[in-house]
């Protein structure tokens, strides 16, 4: 049996790696796309709040309804990513998604819907008519010459009378691209769609989501902010018992390039503020 003081270095050991916060670590590549910090594919790697899957070389976004969408790419700069529509089902003017009834992201998770979609709704009920007086259901409007330029959809949805078009952006659809019988029961996305070319040259189906700014990484111990380096774990300014990697005087937060404190402006009167988030706050 061993000694009483190793048992207990282990257990000190152990709990110590038990609670130790990974500050910052990338995550590798999911096939060919790449997977910048914050979006996380595991425990181990970037922000566990900003949640992606990649199973055998394709990433994945998990909607609030339990439907998941292809991310066919990823931009770190405007942390921005794309999702590919699921389109419609076979042989029918119904979305692939009806039976979730669309898009739906979790209202509580850092995503959301940008303002650069273009999106056709079609198999549309005259209730629409009446209740989105805001959407482009006219007889001119461009949602009947995607019908008619794409095959796909003439197929399926030529013979039905009310198809509708909008621009993605205020409180209505920051979360969602909702179908459902009373409504509508097909869409499709495209996004920075320059509506004045023919639909044969129309980009691939696609729907823009941005992600809302990481705080600096959490942390339990001075160690877990060593590969941040220029930052210290201190006490959570704005959730209290929180810690985190927060940026050394002088340092400001960097989450977009290199993912870094970088040298910035010193703030003013520095005795009495901090720089969180990349802004002086004070203490």
């Amino acid at each position: 049996m061993l000694p009483l003081s190793i048992l207990i270095t282990m257990v000190m050991l152990f709990s110590r790696d038990c609670i130790t916060v990974m500050a910052l670590k990338l995550c590798p590549k999911c096939g060919r796309i790449p997977v910048p910090y914050p979006l996380s594919t595991g425990p181990d790697c970037g922000d566990p709040w900003y949640k992606v899957r990649c199973i055998v070389g394709t990433l994945w976004l998990d909607a609030y309804n339990g439907s998941s969408y292809k991310i066919t790419s990823v931009n770190p700069m405007t942390k921005t990513l794309i999702i590919r529509p699921p389109g419609l089902a076979k042989n029918t003017c119904m979305a692939a998604d009806f039976g979730t009834q669309g898009i739906q992201l979790d209202e509580k998770l850092p995503f959301n819907i940008t303002s650069a979609n273009t999106v056709m709704i079609m198999n549309c009920s005259a209730t629409v008519l009446q209740e989105y007086v805001a959407l482009n259901c006219s007889s001119t409007s461009v949602c009947h010459d995607y019908i008619r330029g794409n095959p796909e959809a003439k197929a399926n949805c030529g013979a039905l009378p009310i198809c509708c078009w909008y621009v993605t952006g205020g409180t209505m659809h920051t979360y969602r691209i909702r179908v459902r019988p009373e409504r509508c029961s097909a869409y499709q996305s495209f996004v920075n769609l320059d509506m004045n070319l023919p639909v044969s040259k129309w980009p691939v189906p696609g729907l823009e989501i941005e992600w809302l700014s990481p705080r600096e990484p959490e942390c339990k111990l001075p160690d877990d902010c060593n590969d941040l380096v220029n930052s210290m774990c201190l006490p959570d300014l704005v959730n209290a018992g929180q810690r985190r990697c927060l940026c050394k005087r002088g340092f400001q937060w960097n989450s977009i390039q290199d993912v870094k404190c970088a040298q910035g402006r010193r703030c003013k009167n520095e005795k009495k503020k901090s720089i969180v988030g990349g802004k002086c706050q004070p203490l």
